[in-house]
């Protein structure tokens, strides 16, 4: 007779690692609040116009009518699909690659029932912060991953990220 093998006591082998970790953002998700910002558009609008008629500044108007233009144009585009997928070799953004080599770090925001989102800042000064709501997904899962190849460093909202998370754009 053959003896049984007690599984329960032998060393734990280590742990399986996904290969990827990946999730959508559909437009149903993506809420952007129109009046809201309308009325930013229009005080932008307003600035311009008091620039150009108190001011005479004609090239400090034309920026602020342009801004109020790019408010509106993002307030009204149609929304699609994102996709995006975190691999061992980089992150993914609808069909934009970025490579842990053009990363500096992570920070996973979380406050349950309001904010859900990863944040990827980049090494190139133009580039910034890269921003993805997390609906379904694990926070800790995807944390877990990305220490593997980034590490995790705070990183603070600045006041046009809150202006365009208030906004939805």
């Amino acid at each position: 007779m053959q003896e049984i093998l007690d599984l329960r006591n032998l060393p734990s082998p280590e742990p399986i690692r996904p290969e990827k970790i990946s999730g959508e953002i559909r437009p149903d998700q993506q809420t952007v609040h129109k009046p809201a910002a309308i009325a930013i558009a229009f005080i932008f609008i307003f600035i311009g116009l008091a620039y150009l008629y108190f001011g005479k500044n004609v090239l400090t108007a034309v920026f602020f009518f342009l801004v109020s233009f790019v408010v509106l144009i993002f307030a009204f585009k149609e929304k699609q699909t994102v996709f995006w997928e975190i691999t061992r070799h980089g992150v993914a953004i609808d069909t934009s690659f970025f490579p842990y080599q053009e990363l500096k770090s992570f920070w996973i925001e979380y406050q349950p029932g309001f904010i859900k989102e990863m944040s990827l800042k980049s090494k190139k000064w133009y580039q910034g912060y890269f921003k993805i709501p997390l609906r379904e997904e694990n926070p800790l899962k995807i944390r877990e991953f990305l220490l593997q190849y980034l590490p995790e460093e705070r990183h603070e909202d600045t006041l046009v990220e809150m202006i365009s998370r208030k906004l939805g754009i």
